[in-house]
């Protein structure tokens, strides 16, 4: 495959948006069957949730065993998302693709990447709580948090830093890429949504099957959105990086 072309450092909106484009469309079919493995591991607690007869309508768990699976699931699908973005950047950077070396990698770097991780939610949480404005700002940056860990050699602490300091000269125009791709993937996601509430009412007799089409295609499309922001990311990564 023809190396994907990174953008410049003064790249706009639309250009990013292009360039992350680009790169989704080149590795989408590759990196969909670990996308979808990611997203289904996050639902693991709520499986475990309505199998034991309860609902999510009321509010959020109050069951440790569910919030001890989320933590473990929620550190499956960034080990698992470390190695699709792996893949990215070999794709980006026309190198070969090894699934083997992919994991490998990933599972190296998932101590650091977890307590990167610990620490954005940590930050991210003090911000909210005491202005709102801070934890906004965080979150634009923390976008390429994962990016920072897996390809520059920094702890979990300095990552953080380098977020702020990649994403801060270019934040407007970071929350703005952002905005454009949340209601792209909305609207898509509102789309698929109206249609399947036309199958259903079309196959109303078949309520098993038409569950079973709703939960594949809602997996897929969040998998779809995960691979998109996962380019977004590498994308924005690789124009501040450029810059700074």
């Amino acid at each position: 495959m023809t190396a994907s072309k990174a953008p410049p450092p003064d790249a706009s909106v639309s250009n990013l948006l292009d360039a992350a484009t680009q790169l989704f469309r080149a590795t989408l079919l590759k990196c969909l069957p670990f996308a979808m493995v990611g997203v289904l591991c996050l639902e693991i607690p709520n499986f475990y949730w309505l199998a034991g007869g309860h609902t999510l309508s009321f509010g959020m768990p109050s069951d440790t065993r569910y919030w001890l699976l989320a933590l473990v699931a929620s550190a499956v699908a960034l080990f698992i998302v470390s190695a699709m973005m792996l893949r990215q950047r070999a794709f980006a950077s026309g190198a070969v693709v090894d699934s083997r070396a992919e994991l490998l990698a990933a599972a190296r770097r998932l101590p650091g990447i977890l307590l990167g991780w610990v620490l954005a939610q940590l930050s991210l949480f003090v911000g909210f709580t005491l202005l709102i404005l801070p934890g906004i700002f965080l979150l634009v940056c923390y976008l390429v948090l994962l990016p920072v860990l897996l390809f520059e050699n920094l702890n979990p602490y300095a990552a953080l830093l380098r977020c702020v300091q990649l994403m801060q000269p270019h934040w407007w125009k970071v929350l703005a890429t952002i905005v454009i791709a949340v209601l792209v993937l909305l609207i898509c996601t509102l789309a698929a949504a109206a249609l399947l509430s036309i199958l259903a009412a079309l196959l109303v007799e078949q309520g098993p099957a038409v569950q079973a089409i709703v939960a594949a295609v809602t997996v897929g499309i969040w998998a779809i959105g995960c691979v998109f922001f996962s380019a977004l990311a590498l994308t924005l990564h690789s124009a501040a990086s450029s810059s700074a």
